[in-house]
């Protein structure tokens, strides 16, 4: 009797074990890789470019970016301005970028070239010695597109355009004569069909403009 009561306690037993463990099972999780975001790069002719502006400030230490003339799928303007400044001597590359929403046909942002402390006050580390660098842009659409555009600028003084009687861009082998004034800054950008130079006159930020050839 009591050798059957072993018998039976131990089958209990053996059978316990067995629900616990089917039990305590688990199935291996079953990851789903997300499906990746393809994104397409897109040519824009030249005429369907949009138009762009570099504006100096009065002291030269910034620059209104000011992009016109959006298609109205484009929803976000990527910038990169990558410029060389000089500090004690030596020259150094500096830049500034950001993202900024579309909400109509054109946007803008003020690029300090520079660093600002606005903990308790603005307090700001102006860059010196900048004369050029290079602007880039991204526009993306919402369905996922993107096009790519660069230019490179020049940044002077009135009195270096009065000095060098013309203004520049010697990556593209181009320049123009202009009438500088007193205490004004200017830049010279190249355009999708046109190079075009601004002044620090808030009246009168464009210049001129030159044909592409």
């Amino acid at each position: 009797m009591q050798k059957q009561n072993r018998i039976t306690t131990l089958v209990v037993l053996l059978a316990s074990v067995f629900l616990l463990t089917a039990c305590g099972a688990k199935k291996p999780d079953t990851q789903i890789e997300p499906t990746p975001t393809v994104t397409k790069l897109i040519e824009l002719k030249p005429e369907d470019q949009p138009y762009i502006k570099l504006i100096p400030r009065a002291d030269g230490y910034e620059l209104k970016l000011v992009v016109q003339k959006l298609n109205s799928n484009i929803t976000e303007v990527d910038y990169e301005l990558v410029y060389t400044a000089t500090d004690n001597g030596q020259e150094i590359e500096k830049g500034v970028s950001g993202n900024i929403k579309v909400e109509g046909k054109s946007v803008e942002r003020d690029l300090l070239l520079g660093t600002a402390s606005c903990t308790n006050g603005c307090k700001y580390k102006y860059d010196t010695g900048v004369s050029q660098g290079t602007l880039s842009l991204t526009l993306a659409t919402s369905s996922g597109q993107v096009s790519t555009y660069e230019t490179p600028f020049t940044l002077k003084s009135a009195a270096a355009v009065k000095k060098e009687k013309e203004i520049g861009l010697p990556t593209e082998n181009f320049s123009t004569k202009i009438t500088p004034k007193t205490g004004e800054y200017y830049t010279i950008i190249k355009n999708a069909l046109v190079y075009s130079v601004f002044s620090s006159n808030a009246g009168n930020s464009l210049v001129s403009e030159t044909p592409l050839k």
